[in-house]
């Protein structure tokens, strides 16, 4: 696509993320009927729905070719989602369904273009605070229109950072999270979890926040949070270092190269020891496998 071409496309899908917004005020009001899809955690609404549809068919209408990979689609079809070259939208429209239900205010509409494997727009729109983040490659970040930085920190001490710990509620995983959120807790100033990783990537993108680590997400999670950070001065490396994976999301993002290397090390500590005593989550779960194979 030539730059006008889209600067057309970001103009027009920003119009039809705000208007997604006016159904996700509607819906965080009484968000009508709950389903989960798998686990009792991954909640779904008739909302998460609404808003994936208004987004997908109105973005089709104007571009017939574009491709998608929209989260609620993904859970229907069963199909693991595949990235083409061809303009793709990556869209979760409640990031945050459970503080949605539960009326908690860090929720929000989650939208990128990808082109060539690179993210070319992002929105990150949580109508409840009014809160517009918004990107375009290589023309920096934005909040409800100001420009926004990621935070210079380079060291953990006097730092917040977040985590995504969804996955704490399998048994397999809770040491490494509880080793990590001990550490961090001893190294920083303090952590916090918000429920909302697209939101929370906005947050270390605004320099709310120092640094979050993601992990076993989908590319729905972090594809707009990730270009949000980039045209903010901020990182994202792949948890086990280099460079990220878009459909791989197991990711450190930070406000500086420093602290993101600095969380990489103590992770790689925290895995070298558990593994060391077989309470890490890959000898867990292959325990798991084996057991419900006999």
């Amino acid at each position: 696509m030539t730059p006008e071409e889209l600067n057309e496309c970001f103009v027009f899908v920003e119009n039809l993320v705000r208007q997604c917004g006016e159904i996700l005020i509607y819906g965080f009001k009484d968000c009508g009927e709950v389903e989960n899809k798998g686990s009792h955690y991954d909640l779904v609404t008739i909302y998460d729905r609404k808003i994936e549809n208004v987004l997908i068919n109105g973005i089709k209408e104007k571009y017939p070719k574009h491709k998608f990979i929209a989260e609620e689609e993904q859970s229907s079809t069963k199909q693991p989602p595949i990235l083409t070259p061809n303009p793709t939208w990556i869209i979760d429209p409640i990031d945050g369904t459970t503080n949605f239900v539960k009326k908690l205010h860090f929720v929000c509409i989650s939208v990128a273009l990808v082109i060539d494997n690179d993210i070319k727009i992002a929105f990150l729109f949580n109508p409840i605070l009014n809160e517009f983040f918004s990107a375009r490659k290589g023309q920096g970040a934005f909040l409800n229109g100001n420009r926004i930085f990621a935070s210079k920190s380079e060291e953990l001490k006097g730092s917040l950072i977040a985590q995504c710990i969804h996955v704490g509620a399998i048994p397999a995983f809770q040491h490494l999270f509880m080793e990590r959120t001990v550490t961090f807790l001893r190294k920083s100033i303090g952590i916090r979890v918000f429920g909302s990783a697209a939101l929370t990537l906005a947050y270390v993108a605004s320099g709310v926040i120092d640094a979050y680590t993601i992990e076993y997400l989908k590319p729905w999670d972090i594809a707009a949070g990730v270009l949000i950070i980039h045209e903010a001065g901020g990182v994202v490396i792949d948890i086990n270092g280099g460079e990220y994976n878009i459909m791989k999301p197991n990711i450190i993002a930070a406000g500086t190269l420093k602290i993101a290397l600095e969380i990489k090390e103590i992770f790689d500590e925290i895995d070298e020891r558990l593994e060391a005593e077989g309470k890490h989550p890959r000898q867990l779960m292959d325990k798991s496998k084996m057991f419900k194979s006999q």
